[in-house]
């Protein structure tokens, strides 16, 4: 019997948990709405300017602290141009801790704003010749 007590509680153990992954993928928000006036300097806006670009040709900016952003244009027509905007952030070894990337619709000459949660981009852009 207490073999059997003994075999029953050895079975009866729980298994352990297998880990659970965390999701890195976050999701931004895009607005095609004019930025109003300046931001305070420490506002989580940061204010490009004005973008001279080349279509279908990366730039990419430095913004510190390990950040960078890449925007990549694509002519739509004359008046409408897709960008891809993608938020980059690194560890000071060069790891990737985080990438968001969005793409928008915005007009040559018109600024817009790109919200990516912790950081808002206003940006105009304008393509070269």
């Amino acid at each position: 019997m207490i073999l059997l007590t003994g075999l029953f509680v050895s079975g009866c153990k729980k298994k352990p948990e297998a880990p659970v992954e965390v999701a890195t993928n976050t999701v931004s928000v895009v607005t095609n709405a004019p930025a109003v006036g300046e931001a305070p300097a420490n506002s989580r806006t940061r204010d490009l300017g004005v973008l001279e670009l080349t279509n279908h040709s990366e730039t990419r900016i430095q913004l510190g602290d390990g950040k960078s952003c890449a925007i990549t244009p694509s002519l739509i027509d004359p008046k409408h141009l897709q960008l891809t905007v993608a938020l980059e952030s690194r560890t000071p070894d060069g790891k990737i801790t985080s990438l968001n990337i969005t793409k928008v619709v915005a007009q040559p000459g018109q600024q817009f704003e790109v919200d990516f949660g912790s950081l808002n981009l206003t940006l105009t852009p304008q393509m070269a010749e």
